[in-house]
């Protein structure tokens, strides 16, 4: 039955192909950059003959049905796309190019249109923004309802009126709960042109009551004053922040000891923060309290003493509930043993790992880490450990004990260089974890001199070996996201007997992961 859509662009698209095109204020503003009112919303209309003939669902009032829908995620969304030809008019593009949003591009015809969209731009649940050869993740951003006539214009190219715009779209997104801003440019330079637009840009996020998730990596509040200059940390946007759950801050500003009463009178206003990422240089993280803390990343932004390891140490000691963390102090510590009775998965050195009761631990990456040092912990509650990353090859009579004492091991990675073993010495060595579902390193294909018929047949071997094996690395290193493509292997069957496998791409780089995809 023919459809009749009341949209900026009637467009026939394939279903198939869109969805695989669309994956996963207070204080001073500008006059000049405030939003203008919102426009009226439009609506996709269908003939009534075709709503006759409909599921009851979609015999609903068009606005209450855009309602509902708006209030699905991606994965809903293409199950209802699927349900009818009616359901699929309503469903794409109109949400399914509106729920993420990642651009590496200015767009200053896309921010236009999302700005005279509100209707449409409300949908927005993440905006992610990055430099131009950030590509380690996909691009997701609305084209196929753009009309080049009316976004296209010259006047949106100048600056002043894409941040306009900018905020403009933000201050549509009712929905918006994740916001991140990577800006991480060589020579190194600030994201905007002006301090007055990064300050409009966070004047509207500040707004935001449903924001719960910010990340900021790059020269951000480089103009930012000090405490001296504003007692009340109120001239920089940032800092009025609230009710996050997860934050992510890289950068020189977060380090510079004229914010860390700015930091610490942020940190306040979000009692609730799951899930931090800071410079160790930023000390005064020992002073803040987060009952709920379980997700921990500690990095050195550029360089700092060993005195500032004993205030992280209190910092751990006073959040117990951590169940993930990254932390390579910078000397000798000590931590007490029951210090974090919670933890799950561990980056850090083997002085830490070696001083912790890990009764409950599943994810080990450790500095330099080799199997005959991993047998050696008798800290470690051996059946709970799933995911293990060696930094060395070590012996194989080394890797046949770490079989043995680690029978629950699901997830294994040796060094990405080549290794000592040959094929004879691996077919024999992985069948022995007899859990094992993911393998990653190069030894494999150095066993085999980088040959794929050869290969193609280990693949085969390791199937009926390892029969949970479920992914491999592959030779080929995906520069965009500078990790191995993998080789994912493909059971079907009531028993499994038909193997296939393919080569995918690395997962994209997500962000608020405090282990940094160690274990993807």
């Amino acid at each position: 039955m023919a459809t009749t859509l009341d949209l900026s662009r009637p467009k026939q698209t394939c279903l198939m192909a869109t969805l695989f095109s669309t994956r996963p204020t207070v204080g001073s503003f500008p006059q000049r950059l405030l939003p203008p009112p919102p426009l009226r919303k439009e609506m996709p209309t269908l003939t009534h003959q075709y709503i006759s003939k409909s599921p009851g669902f979609l015999r609903l009032p068009q606005e209450l049905l855009d309602d509902i829908i708006s209030d699905l995620e991606h994965r809903d969304l293409v199950s209802l796309a699927l349900v009818s030809c009616a359901a699929t008019a309503l469903v794409i593009p109109r949400h399914t190019e509106y729920r993420v949003l990642r651009t590496r591009h200015l767009l200053p015809a896309m921010w236009a249109h999302l700005a005279r969209r509100a209707d449409l731009t409300r949908n927005i649940r993440e905006v992610h923004i990055c430099e131009r050869l950030n590509k380690t993740a996909s691009d997701r951003v609305p084209t196929t309802l753009i009309d080049r006539c009316v976004d296209d214009k010259p006047a949106h190219v100048v600056e002043e009126k894409r941040i306009r715009n900018i905020c403009t779209a933000l201050g549509h997104m009712r929905r918006l709960h994740t916001f991140t801003w990577s800006w991480e440019v060589n020579p190194p330079s600030v994201p905007t042109i002006l301090p007055g637009h990064e300050n409009a840009v966070f004047e509207v996020l500040a707004r935001k009551r449903t924001l719960r998730h910010l990340g900021l990596s790059g020269m951000f509040g480089a103009h930012a004053p000090g405490v001296a200059y504003d007692t009340e940390s109120a001239l920089y946007p940032l800092w009025r922040f609230s009710n996050l759950t997860s934050i992510s801050l890289r950068g020189d500003a977060w380090i510079k000891p004229a914010n860390s009463h700015h930091l610490k009178r942020m940190f306040s206003r979000s009692p609730g923060l799951e899930y931090i990422e800071m410079p160790m240089e930023f000390s005064g993280l020992a002073d803040c309290k987060f009952p709920y803390l379980k997700r921990v990343n500690l990095f050195l932004q550029s360089g700092g003493i060993r005195s500032i390891d004993p205030c992280f140490v209190r910092f751990l000691n006073d959040h117990p509930s951590i169940e993930d963390l990254s932390w390579l102090p910078l000397g000798p510590v000590y931590v007490s043993p029951r210090t974090l009775p919670a933890l799950k998965r561990l980056r850090t050195n083997i002085q830490v790992a070696g001083m912790l009761e890990c009764q409950s631990i599943e994810s080990l990456d450790i500095y330099q880490l080799d199997p005959a040092t991993l047998v050696e912990l008798k800290n470690l509650q051996c059946g709970s450990v799933r995911k293990v990353k060696l930094h060395a090859f070590g012996e194989l009579t080394a890797l046949y004990e770490l079989a043995d004492l680690f029978p629950e091991l699901t997830w294994l990675s040796m060094p990405s260089r080549y290794g000592h073993f040959s094929l004879e010495d691996w077919l024999d060595l992985l069948p022995r974890f007899t859990k094992l579902e993911v393998f990653r390193g190069q030894g494999l294909w150095a066993a085999v001199t980088l040959n794929m018929q050869r290969m193609h047949g280990v693949i085969m071997q390791l199937v009926q070996l390892c029969p949970n094996l479920r992914q491999l690395d592959h030779c080929g290193h995906n520069q965009a996201r500078q990790d191995w493509n993998r080789i994912t292997i493909i059971r079907e069957g009531p028993q499994s007997e038909n193997v296939k496998y393919r080569i995918d791409r690395p997962p994209a780089r997500r962000w608020f992961d405090a282990l940094e995809g160690a274990f993807d």
